[in-house]
């Protein structure tokens, strides 16, 4: 049997989708100039991946957590904090060789810390690592309109083609004031930072990312009392090199902030300046559907042919998804007098089918700092929340990025009131299982006929006219041309008259 054309259709595989924890054990010696610990209020916990990489069967996961105490002293009105960074590394076997993408969201899953003396702490914690790998190879398929001898039925569908994918990190540094309505910056007691993409633009290769990086701070005065809030908006930019993207891709960016630093700038007045850097991490994936034609169906004109078919899971680009999610919850908490500061993060979360959508569930972590009887106290809870996403149908696959976007409390009944919104970025996908030829096996030679011949049937109105030439075993073209034929099916019931074989 002659050679047939094919062409390369992707495929990508999820080989890796699991949840993988990783301890740490922590100890905090507090230095000679920070009180004893008299209560700890609440602890901190914020993981962040620096590198992703595989190597030999195994996916190596890099990253960082920064842990913050925070606790009081002696003296009941002042709120203080031991801060501390720690790296950690996490390996994990992959189940398939070859180019694997890998993407990790890190989550603090649980922390509990004690005094062991006044001077001392012990924290435990676990950070649980939200990771999807996935393999993408190209298969080849049957493709173009055969020959004189075979007869390929071909089907034009979209399907994405060779991934993209970039990663980059940066470093900022910037000197952030402090507003003069503060009192002069004492020590820090929180940080948290988010970036906020507002713009992707692919120029030639090069996809050019900007946004705004946010960091908000809590921190002492140097005179003491109340915790202070501030926050700071700077513009960020980076570019990725995506040599391979075309302006129809469909993009998906992240950032996220791995390290932060602040470095107190002292003067006569007070201290009213931070020298602050951050590491920022900057991922882009890149997808395009190609339109592939590929045949569906075949046989000989000449020999019987056995088929060969397979089934592929062909995945396209759906859409780039930007959008907000609201929460609301209630901390429970009495005898407030007023709220002092609010520092939520991000739980566990996933997106999952639901009666022929994609519903994200997941959970908020919520702490509130208050004075209560002109002391300083705290409370938590865990607000679960759900929201149905506008885009999505059956099948769909989405790994979203959650980050805070805006949160605010005030003092309600039974306890303090927050309003949140979470931003969620992702690229939606949608896999459908198609079924292509991938081969002709050649059998017996069919028994040919002397001169020419034509053969006379009736076609059934809506009859595939493919069916009928693969019946006969005659090119469909040959049929068309007889009967003055356009189209694939018979409209009405008709007479055909069937070219057969010849010599």
């Amino acid at each position: 049997m002659p050679e047939l054309k094919t062409t390369d259709l992707y495929i990508t595989e999820t080989v890796l989708d699991t949840a993988a924890e990783q301890s740490l054990e922590l100890d905090f010696l507090l230095p000679d100039y920070e009180p004893e610990i008299f209560r700890v209020l609440t602890t901190r916990v914020t993981p962040a991946v620096q590198q992703l990489r595989t190597s030999g069967g195994r996916l190596e996961v890099t990253g960082v957590c920064a842990v913050s105490v925070l606790y009081l002293g002696a003296d009941p009105h002042t709120l203080h904090a031991v801060r501390q960074s720690v790296p950690f590394t996490k390996s994990i076997d992959l189940p398939a060789d070859g180019e694997v993408q890998a993407r990790c969201i890190p989550r603090c899953c649980h922390v509990s810390a004690r005094a062991v003396s006044g001077r001392r702490l012990e924290v435990r914690c676990g950070i649980s690592l939200r990771l999807r790998a996935a393999r993408q190879t190209a298969r080849p398929v049957l493709c173009g309109e055969g020959n004189s001898g075979v007869q390929l039925h071909s089907r034009p569908f979209p399907a994405c083609g060779r991934r993209g994918y970039a990663e980059k990190n940066c470093t900022l540094s910037e000197d952030l004031a402090i507003g003069d309505a503060k009192p002069p910056f004492g020590s820090l007691l929180d940080a948290a930072a988010r970036v906020q993409v507002s713009e992707s633009k692919l120029t030639g290769g090069k996809l050019i990312v900007r946004g705004d990086l946010i960091t908000r701070v809590l921190y002492c005065p140097e005179a003491g009392g109340p915790p202070e809030p501030m926050e700071w908006s700077e513009p960020i930019s980076q570019i990725l090199e995506l040599p391979d993207a075309a302006d129809d891709s469909l993009i998906s960016v992240h950032a996220c902030p791995v390290t932060m630093s602040f470095e107190p700038v002292r003067a006569e007045d007070g201290c009213r300046t931070l020298s602050a850097e951050w590491t920022v991490r900057f991922t882009a994936f890149c997808d395009r559907n190609d339109t592939v034609e590929a045949a569906d169906d075949g046989y000989s004109c000449t020999c019987e042919a056995e088929p060969a078919f397979e089934t592929f899971p062909v995945r396209r680009a759906a859409a780039a998804l930007s959008e907000t999610v609201p929460v609301s919850g209630l901390i429970p908490a009495s005898g407030v007098d007023s709220l002092l500061a609010l520092l939520p993060s991000v739980g566990e979360y996933a997106c999952q089918q639901e009666d022929g959508k994609l519903v994200l569930s997941g959970a908020l972590e919520l702490t509130a700092i208050f004075s209560r009887g002109g002391e300083i106290d705290a409370a938590g809870r865990t607000v679960l929340f759900s929201y149905a996403l506008p885009a999505g149908t059956e099948g769909a696959q989405l790994f979203p990025a959650l980050d805070i976007q805006s949160y605010a409390g005030r003092i309600a009944e039974g306890g303090i009131e927050v309003q949140a919104s979470l931003a969620l970025t992702g690229a939606l996908y949608e896999t459908e299982e198609i079924r292509l030829l991938t081969g002709l096996t050649s059998g017996d030679p069919i028994e040919k006929r002397a001169g020419a011949a034509l053969r006379l049937i009736y076609a059934q109105p809506g009859e595939s006219l493919w069916e009928i030439a693969k019946r006969a075993k005659t090119p469909l073209p040959a049929i068309l041309q007889e009967n003055g034929l356009e189209g694939d099916r018979v409209s009405e019931r008709q007479m055909l008259l069937i070219p057969m074989v010849s010599d």
